[in-house]
């Protein structure tokens, strides 16, 4: 690769890297630049709601005058097709970087560049991809609309599987007993000797995944949601333990195939969860142990709190309190003080921040534990938030703050844990009434 190409392509790469896009990751070695792994976040309100798909992006010599070629990794091993565009063998059909036949102006411009390749397949993961399908982009007829749901609700079903929950089991090592008996579906009977068969893959099959600790703190995040879309699913009687149908742009090899499970999906998502806070709780424990090994990690982290604590001092008001939970370097327990004249004003909230001894490779995990009605607070009390640099910790202990005391902020789905929240939040004038009471009575209530 020439040496402009490269200087170009590295730009690109940190843009990406310190960009707010909260829906899109990127991961390379500064060895081979040329080879990438993209991770997508499916956008809320499609069957794709929140899963993790994961691209494999290699980088030609002849780029940006030539397009990056591109491959989908989130295939059930080859065998699920997730749209008319995402093939179960990995191809992405796709105009801007060649792959598909679009109309004039939808082609490949050096003037485009990963974050054009990447926004275009995310337009991939939209609300009604059965109209994706060429020669089916008008469909509009009853039957046509039956197909529509149907399609819909097996991507659905299977977004949660294979983009959230299998992922996650590898990240952890282990495949639950739970999940080995799920799929039995047509194709789950040996097809040809020497063939899978539609459960899930050994663990030890597949790397691991430079996007676990992405996909943790994220699946904390929208545990809520995930949950919700599984209850939703369990209600719709119809479907349980039915064989998916088959659309007609479906061809053996390169379908969605399997059944309906949501029960073993609810089981599944139960036992993430305990993972992943088991997980969390275990940082404080392993960092001491780093400490008394003199680990420079542990010493850094004593020495930003230090510093934190007297810039807050100095700019907050004592509003905040900032403290090592029994001296842990790894554990930090905010207590933050409502400012006066905000929606906050009077309460007392207790806050624990939890902080891997792989920091800032793993992102801090945060906890309200005073129960607190708010958007970017979920039922279990884990925080949402973006710091503006993640390898700093006085940039999270801002993002905390800003996270809590935003008024009025801008709508963004993925900025949001609560959906009941969210959904009064959003709502009508009355339901908008409704979120700022029951706001307002938790953080009366915090104070007591």
């Amino acid at each position: 690769m020439a040496d402009h190409c490269a200087l170009r392509l590295i730009r690109e790469l940190k843009q990406l890297q310190s960009s707010d896009q909260l829906a899109i990751a990127v991961h390379f070695k500064e060895e081979n630049i040329c080879d990438i792994t993209a991770l997508l976040v499916g956008p809320p309100g499609t069957p794709y709601e929140l899963g993790f798909y994961e691209f494999a992006i290699k980088v030609p010599s002849s780029y940006p005058a030539k397009p990056p070629m591109v491959t989908i990794k989130t295939t059930d091993h080859g065998c699920t097709r997730f749209g008319p565009n995402l093939y179960a063998t990995g191809k992405v059909c796709l105009s801007i970087i060649g792959t598909w036949h679009g109309s004039r102006g939808e082609e490949w411009s050096p003037a485009q560049g990963l974050e054009s390749v990447l926004l275009s397949i995310q337009s991939l993961l939209s609300a009604n991809p059965y109209t994706n399908e060429p020669g089916f982009e008008q469909a509009s007829g009853a039957t046509d609309h039956t197909l529509m749901e149907n399609y819909n609700a097996k991507i659905r079903h299977e977004n949660l599987r294979l983009a959230v929950i299998a992922p996650l089991e590898r990240a952890f090592g282990n495949v639950p007993v739970i999940s080995q008996q799920s799929y039995i579906s047509d194709r789950s009977q040996v097809q040809d000797e020497g063939k899978r068969t539609s459960r899930e893959p050994e663990t030890d099959d597949i790397p691991t995944s430079p996007f676990d600790d992405y996909r943790k703190q994220r699946f904390l995040w929208y545990y809520d949601l995930y949950q919700n879309n599984i209850e939703a699913g369990i209600l719709d009687e119809e479907i349980h333990h039915k064989v998916f149908p088959l659309m007609q742009f479906e061809a053996r090899g390169n379908a969605m195939e399997g059944r309906w499970s949501y029960p073993d999906l609810k089981k599944r998502l139960q036992w993430l969860q305990d993972k992943v806070l088991e997980e969390t709780h275990s940082w404080p424990a392993e960092g001491l142990d780093l400490e008394k090994k003199d680990a420079g990690i542990a010493v850094n982290l004593r020495g930003h709190h230090e510093q934190i604590v007297s810039n807050l001092r100095h700019y907050t008001a004592s509003m905040v309190d900032l403290t090592l939970v029994n001296g842990n370097p790894f554990l930090w327990k905010l207590t933050y003080f409502g400012r006066p004249m905000s929606k906050l004003d009077g309460g007392v909230f207790n806050i624990k921040i939890y902080i891997s001894p792989r920091h800032p490779a793993e992102q801090p995990r945060v906890f309200v534990e005073t129960p607190l009605y708010h958007i970017r607070v979920s039922r279990l009390g884990v925080l949402i938030y973006t710091p503006s640099r993640a390898d700093e910790m006085s940039r999270h202990i801002e993002g905390i703050i800003n996270a809590l005391e935003d008024e009025n902020p801008p709508y963004n789905p993925l900025m949001t844990v609560h959906p009941e929240a969210t959904k009064l939040c959003w709502g009508s004038d009355q339901e908008r009434r409704q979120y700022r009471t029951k706001l307002r009575r938790s953080v009366e209530k915090s104070a007591e």
